[in-house]
This record gives structure tokens, sequence and C-alpha cells, in this order.
């Protein structure tokens, strides 16, 4: 927890952006976090390798996809992840093939919701607006096997991210009505992610995609599972502008 709340502290009062949500840094705070909450005495600290969760869920076709509105209540913690999983969710659902398959991204210990997108929440303060929200899943199709990943934090800072980063391929900033909008595409090995943040007056929205079905862990590589990302650049960057997605 208190590497979660030193970290969200420097992203919303630093001068500089929230931009290591896209790092490993921040989802390296959560997981240990949920970690050190699972995982007790001797067993916590023998545990160095995340693995997949192996609950797969098969997606229907997209006219089968729920229609009615997403909760609307942002009133307490649960309200608001029920709000923003339903929203997550039916964005990245509807640029899936229809036969595609759902893996949630899960360490040991840890029992998949029923709901692959459903948000995890590691709280930073008391309000229910106060916490890192973020969430990945594997997913399967025809063409093998990605993985989609969101990273969502409140933040007071709407400057917008450099560029520049180790691997870089691609990487522009463009002005939305929402915010400023940065779109990337970073080679690390074999792997390729497309990544779009959109930085608002107070949030920092992040969706990733790459061409991996493994957990993302500091310091190891992933195995490449598929020829390019399950999402091309275009389509990450459809998901930061989804409609919604607001604390």
């Amino acid at each position: 927890m208190e590497e979660i709340r030193s970290l969200l502290t420097a992203y919303v009062t630093e001068d500089e952006p929230p931009i290591g949500l896209s790092g490993e840094k921040v989802l390296a705070a959560a997981r240990l976090s949920r970690r050190r909450h699972l995982l007790t005495g001797a067993a916590a600290l023998a545990v160095v390798v995340l693995a997949l969760s192996l609950a797969v869920v098969v997606l229907p076709h997209r006219s089968g996809v729920a229609t009615a509105p997403c909760p609307a209540a942002s009133d307490t913690r649960a309200a608001l992840v029920d709000r923003l999983s339903c929203v997550v969710g039916r964005a990245v659902r509807s640029l899936l093939p229809p036969d595609a398959q759902i893996t949630r991204l899960t360490i040991p210990g840890e029992v998949p919701p029923a709901d692959p997108f459903h948000l995890i929440a590691d709280p930073a303060g008391d309000a229910p607006r106060d916490a890192l929200f973020h969430m990945g899943v594997r997913v399967t199709d025809a063409r093998g096997s990605g993985s989609v990943y969101v990273v969502m934090v409140p933040s007071r800072n709407s400057g917008g991210p450099p560029c520049k980063e180790p691997g870089e391929i691609v990487c522009r900033t463009e002005p939305t009505p929402q915010g400023l909008l940065w779109l990337s595409t970073l080679r690390s090995g074999d792997i390729l992610t497309h990544r779009v943040a959109l930085a608002t007056p107070d949030a920092v929205v992040q969706f990733r995609s790459n061409d991996s079905g493994a957990l993302e862990q500091a310091g190891v590589p992933l195995p490449k599972q598929r020829p390019e990302p399950t999402l091309t650049l275009e389509e990450v960057r459809e998901l930061a502008l989804t409609p919604g997605l607001s604390f």
C-alpha cells in the first residue's frame, strides 16, 4: 500500500505528468501491494514469478454484447469500479474478433473475477477516486495470443509526456477536446507494444496492447505469441478516447 501511495503522490504533485504509468514501476507497486496482501510470511518472499490464470471467458459475437447502459454511480469506490469496468469491457470487446477468448491476467492466489475486465482498485486515499485502477487481459484469437492493459489514475497534472524512450519506434502527441493524447509504439526484444495515454486535467487514462499473452513482469522477457499486437495503435487510441472513463 505504501509503495502505491508514494508513487501516486509523486504523480499528482510533481511538475511532470504521470508518464511512468506506462512503465513497470506503477504496475510493479500495485502487484507488490497485492502480493503482500494475498501472500504472507515465507510464501510471500518465495514468490518471484507472476503467473497467468487460466480462467477463460469466450466472447460472444459483438451483436450479443449487452446494450443496456453501464452503471452511472460513482459515490463509492465499488460503484466507480463497476462503472469503469463496464465501460472498459465494452470498449475492448467491440474491437476484438467475435471468436476471441479472454484470460484474465492475475497473480498467484488471486481468484479471477467473473468479468475479466473488472478493474482492480489499489487504494491511495479515502475518496472513491483515490486509487490506482488497472487490469490486464490475455486475448487469444486465430493469430495467436496478445494482451490488453489499462491503467487509470487521478492526477491534477494535464501536461503531455515526453518522447524519446528506449526502444521507441513512434511517438507523437495530439491535442483533443478531452485533453492531450500521447501515442507511441515501442519495441523491447521481440515484443511490440502500442501505447496511448490521455492526460486530462484530473486524470490520466492509459491503454496498451502487445503481441504476448504472458503477464508483464519487471526484468522478465516476454515471449512473442502472435505476429502483431492484439490491437493496432489506432484501436488503442480509440480506447483511450472512450467516453465515460472519468472519475
